[in-house]
């Protein structure tokens, strides 16, 4: 049991440094949130604006930087039509899963850590 909480810990750990490094703003960890929750999802910026319920120039930047950040790649297709995606990079793929497969109250306990991190920096 006590190695259990250790690894649990642990995992909890990595997940959260990845965040800190990755989510500067509240528009970026609730897209790699929204992402977590819909992994093999294509869509484009209006679709994830509707989905997020907010507007689609909130979330230009904060999409880019997660391009920059290789979190999120994007696709063109022969229409113009220009959609967005998780990377395929492998590990980025384990903390996406690792956030999906958290509940409520640890996403909750995350996004704490990550307010009082951001507050004294």
């Amino acid at each position: 049991m006590v190695i259990d909480c250790v690894q649990y810990r642990a995992a909890n750990n990595r997940l959260f440094h990845f965040l800190k490094e990755n989510s500067r703003s509240n528009i970026e960890l609730q897209l790699i949130r929204f992402w977590a929750r819909h992994p093999r999802a294509k869509l484009s910026l209006y679709t994830i604006a509707c989905a997020l319920d907010t507007a689609k120039i909130n979330l230009r930047e904060a999409i880019r930087s997660l391009i920059a950040k290789g979190i999120l790649q994007e696709q063109q297709d022969g229409n113009g039509l220009i959609t967005y995606s998780l990377t395929s990079d492998t590990q980025t793929q384990k903390y996406i899963e690792e956030l999906a497969n958290l509940d409520w109250n640890e996403i909750r306990i995350l996004e704490r850590q990550l307010e009082r991190e951001a507050a004294l920096a």
